[in-house]
């Protein structure tokens, strides 16, 4: 079985092409085919094909398109798969052209590392034959815009490689027919102008090529407010001074480094570990690593989850696939001042990464991405987007080369963003949580009583932050008992102090997260804490704040996206008993994290197991 994307989606079956027909069916299978062999969740197919105005009906509709897509050949059925709550296009056996695509121009390029620059160039011909036109053309969704636009992209970046080869090998006049649409159509793309007017140059229209290097500058001028970057001026002077241009080699430092450490005793995640080695393993063709698209694995979830250290973690343990660049950005997203990381300024630190120098980095995010993207295109680098705010600030850094790995984490749900995985990270179990408590405190005190530090962990909620604060409280008070800690637990007013340690607190994430909502958004987060915390109703939320109940659930589902609150069932949602406390604390003090007064969860602490010693236990009565 055959499967064309570069370009208006086509099936061909032992020579048959299949007629895929309906702009559902066509936006779900090019969503499977994006998707790499990868699950796509329902979810996910859900955004493809309606984007916000998803229909009642919705659910059913995308099983009928699958049904129906099965019913085109047996083949097409056979590897058209349920996968969870969503589907699975297995490719074994299919070949892909963006597959075909991506191992040619990776050959080509190898070719040109050995010197071999006919070889190389024939290589890129062959690579670029492939496309017809724009990925999935016809197919205009706002959902696969990430996946389409990477392979554009690594298009157009493999063009510009073949067309320097081109300019090498003399073949000036048979390229200026070509350069001057593309130039048309991308008169922004600096090195594509800068490489027409060599062109022009080499063949004689030197008057023609000054006339395309002015046309430019205008457009820069007038769109941008900028004036020309480093190829187009280069350009322009070997113009002027009648100089001829060289291959340009490869002058980039590779294999750098600026991972942080890994998070000291880092515990459990197994099931995520797996699915993330799954996700950034490169699949081998030949012996070679291969793979047709880049690779993208987004990580979401609440405040203090412990996204970073999983992200880091596996980054760590990936290393060896990506020798190329392992680098590291912090979008700062909650930034404790300022705003989150601008697109241009984390390209420069990437390029910084791999050894550009100050001076060669471009001033423009334009030509920041397009040499972020020219500088990977044949590498096998690893790249860790750390606490992005939204799919915007995250799609300008992706890198196009299929060899590449980018792990992105947020506390929001990146629903726009076409990842190759989707992880949203759970609370701990009770045994991970005890496994963790343990491994900090370091000493035989968690042994002792090991009901006392489940206690605690429940206290917790399974938040990693959270136990590991106060885990390390114990681990520098070895006078305490577990059985002590527990009860400085039970009071409110003790309880936000106790998670903290120098850097680290709780309520300061928290609060990041609450200072990134709107006004409606924090008004209602607000009166979540005055209601019990596992009894939440969009219909009562919506009295208390003199709102619609449509307008209340909105509110109310923004905030799970936040990861602020999780919905328990039609209309109901429930809050984390660390985030109830704090929106209790912002609210008044009406009830504590379960739903109760502190003086009734008071009274509660002693009944872990009689494992409270009463001259252990002081009268904190006085303080609530």
């Amino acid at each position: 079985m055959e499967l064309r994307i570069l370009g208006p989606l086509e099936v061909h079956v032992g020579g048959e092409r299949l007629f895929v027909s309906g702009t559902k069916r066509q936006a779900v299978l090019g969503a499977l085919l994006l998707a790499d062999g990868a699950p796509v969740q329902i979810d996910r197919l859900l955004d493809t094909v309606w984007g916000s105005k998803t229909p009642p009906t919705a659910v059913k509709q995308i099983r009928n398109a699958t049904s129906d897509l099965r019913r085109l050949h047996p083949r097409l059925a056979a590897n058209l798969r349920l996968a969870g709550d969503g589907y699975q296009l297995v490719l074994d056996g299919c070949q892909v052209d963006a597959t075909t695509f991506a191992q040619r121009a990776v050959e080509a390029r190898k070719l040109l590392a050995e010197g071999r620059m006919e070889q190389a160039l024939g290589g890129l011909r062959s690579a670029l034959s492939l496309w017809r036109g724009p990925v999935l053309g016809g197919i205009d969704r706002p959902a696969l815009q990430a996946r389409t636009a990477a392979l554009n992209e690594l298009r157009l970046v493999t063009m510009e490689q073949r067309v320097e080869l081109e300019l090498a090998a003399e073949n000036h006049q048979s390229l200026l027919g070509e350069l001057s649409a593309w130039a048309a159509e991308h008169p922004l793309r600096e090195r594509l102008v800068a490489q027409f007017m060599l062109a022009l140059h080499h063949s004689g229209a030197q008057a023609r090529a000054l006339m395309v290097f002015e046309q430019t500058r205008r457009i820069l001028k007038e769109e941008l407010g900028v004036s020309p970057g480093v190829e187009m001026q280069e350009a322009y002077r070997q113009i002027l001074q009648g100089v001829r241009s060289a291959v340009r080699g490869k002058s980039m430092q590779f294999g750098r480094n600026n991972l942080p450490p890994c998070v000291a005793h880092f515990t459990g995640r197994a099931r995520e570990q797996r699915v993330m080695q799954e996700a950034g393993r490169l699949p081998q063709a030949k012996g070679r690593p291969v793979r047709s698209a880049p690779a993208v694995i987004a990580i979401d979830g609440m405040a203090g989850i412990g996204k970073t250290a999983l992200a880091l973690h596996a980054a760590h343990q990936l290393t060896p696939s990506y020798p190329d660049a392992q680098l590291f950005v912090d979008m700062q997203a909650y930034a404790m001042a300022g705003r989150p990381r601008d697109p241009a300024t984390a390209l420069g630190i990437l390029l910084s990464g791999l050894g550009v120098p100050s001076e060669h980095i471009p001033l423009r995010v334009e030509e920041r991405r397009a040499m972020w993207c020219r500088l990977l295109a044949d590498r096998r680098a690893l790249i860790v987007l750390d606490n992005v705010i939204d799919t915007d600030q995250t799609l300008p850094l992706l890198p196009t080369a299929p060899g590449s790995l980018t792990v992105v984490t947020s506390r929001n749900r990146l629903t726009n963003l076409m990842a190759t995985f989707h992880l949203t990270l759970p609370e701990m179990s009770r045994s991970e949580g005890r496994a963790l408590f343990g491994r900090i405190v370091g000493d035989e005190r968690p042994h002792r009583e090991p009901a006392t530090v489940e206690y605690i962990v429940d206290l917790c909620g399974g938040l990693p932050l959270a136990i590991r604060l106060v885990a390390a409280k114990l681990r520098h008070r070895p006078g305490w008992s577990v059985s002590y800690l527990a009860s400085r637990l039970g009071v409110d007013r003790q309880w936000m102090a106790t998670l903290e340690s120098e850097g680290s607190s709780i309520a300061e994430v928290f609060r990041q997260s609450y200072e990134g909502l709107g006004a409606a958004q924090q008004r209602v987060f607000r009166l979540l804490g005055q209601v019990p915390a596992d009894r939440i109703e969009a219909r009562a939320i919506a009295a208390r704040a003199g709102l619609s109940t449509v307008h209340a659930e909105w509110l109310l589902e923004s905030l799970v996206d936040a990861h602020l609150l999780r919905v328990s069932g039609t209309g109901r949602y429930d809050i984390h008993e660390l985030v109830h406390t704090y929106a209790a604390q912002l609210a008044g003090p009406t009830y504590d994290t379960y739903g109760k007064r502190a003086e009734e969860r008071l009274a509660a602490v002693p009944e872990i197991g009689g494992e409270f010693p009463h001259q252990q236990v002081p009268d904190l009565r006085g303080a609530v």
